[in-house]
């Protein structure tokens, strides 16, 4: 039996979220930034695992590293202004 669920990192929320999908010996990460969101398939050979990071943490390490990295419109914006 598999399941499908949405995962959704909105707007506003000021943090990025992490999602890791084990298979065995093989995962998958990927982060969604605000305003992104992921349809995912859950089945008994796949768990997955949520984190949040604050996007204050993200931008105080790249800092430290002595540069800067922005993050790109949130694409729903991006078609309302451009």
């Amino acid at each position: 039996m598999t399941t499908l669920i949405f995962i959704e990192n909105v707007l506003g929320s000021g943090q990025m979220v992490k999602l890791t999908e084990d298979f065995g010996d093989y995962s998958v990460t990927r982060d969604l930034k605000p305003g992104e969101n992921v349809r995912l398939v859950v089945s008994p050979f796949k768990s997955i695992s949520v984190e949040e990071t604050p996007l204050s943490a993200i931008v105080a390490a790249a800092n430290e590293a002595g540069r800067v990295t922005g993050f790109p419109a949130p694409r729903a914006l991006a078609r309302r202004c451009g």
